[in-house]
C-alpha cells in the first residue's frame, strides 16, 4: 500500500508540475495533509528498508519557489 501511495504521489507531480509557474499553483495540493501523510509514510517505509533519506516534495516545491 505505501508503495502505491509513493508511487502516485510521484506520478501526480510528474504529471502536474512540469513548469515553475505549475509548481507554485499546485503547492497547496502537494502540501495537503493527505498527500504529506502518504508520503511520510512512503519515506518512512523507504529509510527502513533502505537507509535512504528522501526529502518531502514540499520541502523542494519551497526551494523552487524560492529560486525565482
Amino acid at each position: 500500500m505505501t508503495k502505491l501511495a509513493m508511487i502516485f504521489s510521484l506520478a501526480l507531480l510528474m504529471t502536474s508540475c512540469t513548469t515553475i509557474e505549475q509548481v507554485r499553483e499546485n503547492k497547496e495540493l502537494y502540501c495537503s495533509g493527505i498527500y504529506k501523510g502518504m508520503r511520510a509514510v512512503g519515506r518512512t517505509a523507504l529509510s527502513a528498508t533502505t537507509g535512504v533519506i528522501v526529502k518531502d516534495v514540499c520541502e523542494v516545491i519551497e526551494d523552487i519557489v524560492e529560486d525565482v
